[in-house]
């Protein structure tokens, strides 16, 4: 089989006996099965084994215990030198932190904030639970929040905006920020899978006025849960870091300026600490080979007819974490992916899932059917709303569309060489077919 290196472009056509599609009974191109596991979790060894065991034995496993020396101290200093901002928080998961920043820059009841359709329902949850209502956004072909759509939304109750970096991809800052900076808005980065990520030299969840991360298990790093919340802003912290801990003000109330609000209980403990600093030390690693895999496959499908790599808004600050190719139609991506899928790679469109996908705004009930948990019915019922926001499966065509004819190949930093020329190989292969 050949096999291509970056930049190297096919000058031979495979044999009769392999270009019959494995669908159709070929043989298939992946001739042993890519590595299970995938980023942080793929990257687990004796190192986490001990920093977890040492707190248990440690016996301190609340972090306030020892502040300055905790390990969820050491992992938002981690945080802070990595994004650039002076201000980090770790929390007990990502949705915590989209909770944290969200109150952090000031949303509450009868507000809106503006997020994409395309991200897991735990961003527009997030906003819920803030008694806000979210407004659901296009997305474009880089599956992000779509700029050009954004000003369309906005109405005097608009409080933020909510890019979303989905995939490790991504969004288009600048305009965002533009747009965000021309109303008055608070613009709060969802990081959850891009931990590591750039736009244009800055890193990710540095460029909005706060950026949330998760360290769930299908995360670039883990803490199995977990989650940060970093901003430049002191007031915004010291609000995101209240709403944390119902006693924030008292642990330290010398560094406190806010004053007292009632809170939850998100704090991180000390396992997770431990777990996430030295996951952290293992983030470049894994970003250095899921980017270099992602170029090589870039490099040898540019060619290719009949499909359309995503855009990426910052190929250099993309992580790297998976390969999406555009299709004419829906029907085409739902065989392609079947047909990669017979080839031996790890393939997926957007619909073939056998479950509902709960990434893709349809899916989110309870946003459909403005669902409360609360008797009264809020935030759908607030006063403070004139509750004219409706939804509907089909509100964002467009997102549908993208994602209908988008296929989905993750990577891993487990993968080598041969497994990039397997996904380059078929799809190459199955294009023609």
């Amino acid at each position: 089989m050949t096999r291509l290196r970056i930049g190297q472009r096919r000058t031979t056509l495979n044999p009769p006996n392999e270009s019959k599609l494995a669908i159709d009974g070929g043989e298939p191109v992946a001739r042993e099965p890519f590595p299970s596991g995938m980023l942080g979790p793929a990257a687990i060894g004796e190192e986490e084994v001990e920093a977890v065991a040492s707190v248990v034995r440690s016996q301190r496993i609340f972090r306030f215990l020892d502040h300055e020396n905790s390990h969820c101290t050491r992992l938002e200093r981690l945080f802070a030198e990595m994004t650039g901002c002076p201000h980090a928080l770790a929390v007990g998961g990502g949705t915590a932190a989209l909770i944290c920043g969200l109150i952090g820059i000031g949303v509450g009841e009868g507000d809106e904030v503006i997020v994409p359709g395309y991200t897991y329902i735990a961003s527009a949850s997030a906003i819920l639970i803030c008694n806000a209502v979210p407004v659901i956004a296009e997305i474009d072909e880089s599956l992000t929040m779509d700029p050009d759509g954004i000003e369309r939304l906005i109405t005097p109750r608009t409080k933020a905006v909510m890019p979303v970096h989905m995939r490790g991809i991504p969004c288009d800052m600048d305009r965002i920020m533009a747009v965000a900076a021309k109303h008055g808005l608070r613009v709060i980065e969802d990081c959850a899978q891009a931990c590591g990520g750039s736009y244009k030299g800055r890193r990710l969840g540095s460029i909005g006025h706060a950026g949330c991360f998760s360290l769930q298990q299908y995360k670039v790093i883990t803490a199995g849960e977990g989650g940060m919340v970093v901003t430049r802003d002191r007031t915004i912290f010291e609000r995101a870091a209240i709403r944390h801990d119902s006693a924030m003000c008292f642990w330290n109330p010398d560094d406190t300026t806010s004053g007292p609000f009632p809170g939850e209980n998100f704090r991180m403990n000390e396992m997770e600490g431990a777990l996430g600093c030295v996951q952290f030390g293992r983030l470049e690693g894994i970003l250095a080979r899921t980017r270099e895999l992602y170029k090589r496959i870039h490099a040898g499908i540019a060619d290719c007819p009949g499909i359309q790599p995503h855009r990426t808004n910052d190929p250099e600050g993309d992580c790297g974490i998976s390969v999406a190719v555009l299709l004419e139609n829906g029907a085409r991506a739902k065989w392609f992916a079947e047909a990669l899928r017979a080839e031996g790679i790890p393939a997926g469109s957007m619909y073939d899932q056998g479950i509902p996908d709960r990434h893709i705004y349809r899916f989110w009930e309870y946003v459909m059917e403005k669902r409360s948990a609360d008797a009264h019915g809020r935030p759908w019922t607030s006063p403070l709303h004139d509750g004219s926001r409706a939804y509907h499966p089909d509100m964002c065509p467009r997102t549908l569309d993208i994602l209908g004819r988008t296929v989905i190949i993750g990577l891993s930093q487990t993968y080598g060489d041969q497994h990039a020329d397997y996904i380059i190989e078929a799809i190459r292969k199955v294009a023609k077919g």
